[in-house]
């Protein structure tokens, strides 16, 4: 196993993130008025309204007030500005609004950020790669849900996780465990450092909800968060077995959750899980550090489940998806699976591994990997495109799997002649669920470094 040096882009890369001074607009874009001022816009534009590089993103069109009100949450810390892309033309008033900028507690902020952009420069300037389509969140529109967990299958038209539902900020363990257990829909806002209690190793998480980080200090510590119906009382009520197909019908399945802007540090298990026949979940924008386990496993029968500009370091068992080589009769037909815009560095293997499940794997970054890129396990069926891989030990590896469309316009680099994907070029062609439009792969290394992970979005 080979020792890979980072890239010389990725070094220059990091220093110029270094350097770089926060922004009370998005690269690109011009202010046109301040915070409680009325603004317009003449036609149907992408409105950004924040400050020091965070934003909160709302499609508008006429007369406006630049508020919180208006845009589900607010920055700290300072003036929050509106800006539009380019030059723009429209207007903005100097009347102060008589709107208040009401708490993230409030309910006029139940459409909060679980809708909003990429803060960073990077994710703006990409748009089109994180895709065409668009799902309506409690008002505020989100241009970056694409792939599986963005399409209308089985009952539910995408994921809006807690929109139109209450708002809580939640700073402990119990309130936390509390806010996320139920099916009632709900907005958590995880405001700083929470550590594990009582050597529980995973919370469960319910349907419809949105489990947002405040800032770029929202950690959980020694935990992760199991998006499953199967919880422990449902489990001792089924005789303590797994959610095997028998007992499908014994518990309600959740659906409908959205996981972003968190940092995942050292969990005792798996930092998120989705299982047990869950569906339609987005695990965006977080950031993962190794654990006991895997950092995202997806199995037993999920589906629909897009994992998006997340940062994983140093991790082992990075991305798993499917549970195990025997459980094809749960599995087979389910676990379709986006993954984008990840940057894997330095992690070991699981990048992802797949079993039966039809996985995307498009414009992810992977940096000095000591194992495998991709594992093709039993019944899998891939397809990768456009992603950039510098330094691996190998970018594929066989798991008794052989079904993945490895596209010309993938980037490899500091990788042996025999370490190469090996791709037969029957793997699934994610463009007959949905569109997209994915980045240049040259372009991956400074767009996913600079994007992917906690801290890069509101709020």
């Amino acid at each position: 196993m080979r020792h890979m040096k980072p890239s010389i882009a990725a070094a220059l890369l990091l220093a110029s993130i270094g350097s770089a001074t926060a922004a009370n607009r998005p690269a690109g874009y011009v202010t046109i008025c301040t915070e409680n001022k009325t603004c317009s816009v003449a036609t149907t534009t992408n409105v950004a309204f924040g400050r020091a590089d965070q934003f909160f993103y709302k499609q508008l069109t006429g007369s406006f007030v630049c508020n919180q009100a208006t845009f589900g949450g607010r920055i700290g810390g300072g003036t929050n500005e509106c800006s539009v892309p380019g030059t723009p033309n429209s207007s903005s008033s100097s009347s102060s609004s008589s709107s208040s900028s009401s708490s993230s507690s409030s309910s006029s902020s139940s459409s909060s950020s679980s809708s909003s952009s990429s803060s960073s420069s990077s994710s703006s300037s990409s748009s089109s790669g994180t895709g065409s389509s668009s799902s309506s969140s409690g008002g505020i529109v989100d241009n970056n849900l694409v792939g599986f967990a963005a399409i209308n299958r089985d009952g539910r038209n995408g994921t809006t996780g807690g929109a139109g539902g209450q708002t809580v900020t939640v700073t402990s363990f119990a309130a936390l465990r509390d806010a996320i257990a139920d099916n009632a829909a709900r907005i958590i806002y995880v405001s700083g450092t929470i550590n594990a209690e009582g050597g529980v190793k995973m919370l469960n998480v319910g349907s419809n909800k949105s489990i947002l980080g405040v800032g770029n200090s929202a950690r959980l510590v020694g935990f992760g968060l199991d998006v499953s119906g199967w919880t422990p009382a449902v489990r001792a009520a089924n005789g303590g077995t797994e959610c095997t197909p028998d007992k499908a019908g014994n518990f309600t399945h959740v659906t409908n959750v959205i996981i972003r802007n968190i940092t995942f540090q050292a969990p005792t298990d798996d930092g998120v899980q989705v299982s047990c026949y869950s569906r339609h979940v987005w695990v965006d924008h977080n950031t993962f550090t190794k654990g006991s386990d895997g950092s995202v496993d997806i199995k037993r029968g999920s589906d629909w489940v897009t994992v998006s500009w997340n940062r994983f370091d140093n991790t082992v068992k990075t991305m798993l998806l499917g549970h195990d080589d025997s459980n094809g009769a749960q599995d087979t037909g389910k676990l379709h699976v986006t993954y984008h815009h990840n940057f894997m560095n330095t992690t070991d293997q699981r990048n992802p591994r797949v079993r039966f499940g039809q996985a995307h794997v498009y414009n992810n970054y992977v940096l000095n990997t000591g194992d495998y890129m991709i594992g093709k396990g039993v019944g899998c069926s891939i397809y990768a495109d456009a992603n950039y891989v510098d330094g691996a030990d190998a970018v594929t590896d066989d798991y008794g799997g052989s079904d993945l469309t490895w596209t010309a316009d993938n980037i490899v680099v500091n990788v042996g002649p025999s370490d190469q994907a090996v791709a037969n070029g029957r793997g699934f062609d994610p463009r007959s669920y949905y569109s997209y439009t994915p980045d240049s792969a040259a372009n991956i290394p400074v767009i996913v470094s600079q994007g992917a992970g906690a801290g890069k979005i509101a709020p």
